[in-house]
């Protein structure tokens, strides 16, 4: 990365985004296509730019096993263009998976390791798995797609390159090995980013890049700039500037997921995704309040009542962000770990401003302004599951 050479925010430790500023720029002069008027300039870290870069990313699954995907014969294609019946008897392909499910930390002595994962490759002959790959005709194949286990216990489909004959090969060799995936960018789908091919060295929080907000054909549009003042990308989506700023002021919130964070970002932990889910499985009606809620009734002359007036409100207008993570790979713990923190957004209490005040002052007083609205820390949530 060509790193600006500019001051970085205060808190070097752990920052993604400064607040944009007004400047006056020409947008013109990184994008011909731009509209000269209001530009506003922000300060991106290297975290901040590997969220938002639209370039493709390199990350690792386990291959557990394929579908086989078969010819379809002549008669299937007749029967095929029959009305009702052709999707209905259509064959299935078949689904193979792999018997190599264990899965074990490096051990620390090289010549262990190397010990250890030559017995494991001299076992793969023992696994139906390959068996069943030999018995597949090539001929006879349409498809042949690749599937992997991904951490947390999901699956998806990897697209393997090359005849039926050498996907069967790398499928006989790689299968119950981590391999190289290839995705379109981090910021995988809205919300939602991939970690994983962040460097595991971290990063150099003295480098700074510059980012603008324009209009371009009457739609907003972003752009990072390189060291020199040359474009270095677009954003496909610059609403996603919105995500930053929101983790920005997470980190600034809670001190809870900054000390998370700064582990994963530093190289003590590895990141695994960060996503931004509005759809949370925290019933507050029916749960305790938060100590928030608790603190603020404490401090204040409320009466006790209040409180349920309180928990209607708070299942609304709620994103959770949620950072995943795994510990180093020499270590035995391969549970996956997930720090959620949930902001509330402050338009949610309006119908206590009059019934409530003490509590909405005080819920007010702690909410941030970010550019996606005032939120306030409602609560934390940390747990794990196997990465298996």
């Amino acid at each position: 990365m060509d790193a600006q050479l500019e001051t970085a925010p205060s808190r070097p430790d752990s920052w993604v985004i400064t607040e944009g500023r007004p400047v006056r720029q020409d947008p013109t002069e990184f994008d011909p296509e731009a509209e000269k008027g209001v530009v506003k300039e922000y300060r991106i870290s290297e975290i901040g730019r590997y969220l938002l870069n639209p370039g493709p990313i390199e990350i690792r699954k386990r291959l557990v096993g394929c579908e086989a995907h078969p010819k379809p014969t002549m008669l299937n294609r007749a029967l095929q263009r029959v009305p009702g019946w052709g999707k209905t008897r259509r064959r299935k392909p078949d689904v193979l998976l792999t018997g190599l499910k264990l899965k074990f930390p490096a051990f620390r002595d090289p010549d262990l390791d190397a010990h250890f994962k030559k017995m494991v490759d001299e076992l793969r002959g023992f696994d139906p798995f390959a068996k069943k790959l030999a018995r597949l005709a090539p001929r006879r194949l349409s498809h042949l797609i690749g599937i992997c286990e991904d951490i947390g216990g999901g699956y998806s489909y990897l697209k393997l390159q090359g005849s039926a004959d050498e996907k069967i090969r790398y499928l006989s060799s790689h299968a119950g090995r981590a391999v190289r995936v290839t995705i379109h960018r981090a910021h995988v789908s809205d919300g939602m980013f991939e970690l994983r091919a962040y460097p595991a060295t971290g990063f150099d929080a003295a480098h700074t890049y510059r980012l603008y907000a324009y209009s371009r054909d009457g739609q907003p549009a972003a752009c990072v700039l390189t060291s020199l003042g040359n474009l270095d990308y677009r954003l496909p989506d610059p609403q996603a500037v919105k995500y930053l700023s929101l983790l920005e002021h997470v980190l600034s919130s809670s001190p809870e997921f900054r000390r998370c964070f700064e582990a994963c970002f530093a190289g003590r932990c590895r990141p695994v995704r960060l996503f931004f889910n509005r759809q949370l499985e925290v019933d507050y009606s029916k749960a305790n309040l938060p100590e928030i809620y608790r603190d603020a009734f404490r401090n204040s002359a409320t009466a006790l009542s209040g409180r349920n007036l309180v928990k209607p409100v708070l299942n609304y207008l709620q994103v959770a962000v949620s950072l995943s993570y795994l510990l180093p790979p020499d270590s035995a713990d391969q549970r996956l770990f997930t720090h959620i923190c949930i902001l509330h957004d402050l338009r949610a209490l309006e119908p206590l401003r009059k019934s409530l005040p003490a509590v909405y002052a005080e819920m007010s007083q702690r909410a941030f302004s970010s550019e996606a609205g005032r939120y306030y820390v409602l609560d934390s949530i940390t747990g794990s599951t196997h990465a298996d």
